[in-house]
């Protein structure tokens, strides 16, 4: 099953969920032609599947960075080098993965569920953006830290060139860092005007 979802995860990375078929998929694979089917008699639940197992290596990714800074005690600029070397190892494969399922999520509720637990685990409070923040009140931003990290994601499946990207992405996250109100008055943080639970 392995080679299935590594399989599917390099096809949507080349070409988009829509060229996903069991055929092509068990192609991919070099498994035999049902297995795909056997396994996921969907594309839904395929994709559904691939989308869990690539969130779910991501999170114990970023959570053993995450007890990393805290135990080497980090220091912000030295925290932030290692979340973006982190995330620039499996960038291309996982951003695209992450972005088109959050595009198809309005109109696959399965997937829509999947994402919103992902959703969910980056905006919580000692999420590893946070963390690599080294400010225990800047809790309340992890939406914002996650939205620009994400902003820096969309940008390099656009552009074919953005060698600079990682550089301006540690940029905007230290400034963000730094100049972020520890307790602003007029923001509710995403549990408190009746979205997505932070987890």
């Amino acid at each position: 099953m392995k080679e299935i979802l590594a399989a599917t995860v390099d096809i949507i990375y080349e070409d988009g969920i829509l060229a996903l078929t069991h055929r092509a998929v068990a192609k991919r694979a070099g498994v035999a032609a049902s297995a795909p089917s056997y396994f996921f008699p969907t594309i839904d639940a395929l994709v559904v599947e691939a989308f869990r197992s690539i969130m779910a290596s991501m999170f114990v990714e970023h959570e053993s960075l995450s007890l990393r800074i805290i135990s080497e005690d980090m220091d912000r600029e030295t925290a932030v080098d290692a979340y973006i070397e982190m995330i620039a190892k499996t960038a291309l494969k996982y951003d695209k993965l992450q972005f088109e399922a959050y595009l198809f999520a309005a109109s696959k509720p399965e997937l829509n569920a999947e994402v919103q637990t992902a959703v969910a685990m980056t905006w919580r409070r000692n999420n590893t953006i946070v963390t690599a923040s080294r400010r225990e009140d800047l809790g309340w931003a992890a939406p914002i830290l996650t939205a620009l990290a994400d902003g820096f994601g969309l940008h390099r499946i656009a552009l074919s060139n953005c060698e600079d990207g990682f550089h301006r992405l540690k940029e905007g996250l230290l400034a963000l860092m730094e100049s972020l109100p520890g307790h602003p008055s007029d923001w509710l943080a995403p549990d408190e005007v009746g979205g997505t639970q932070p987890r």
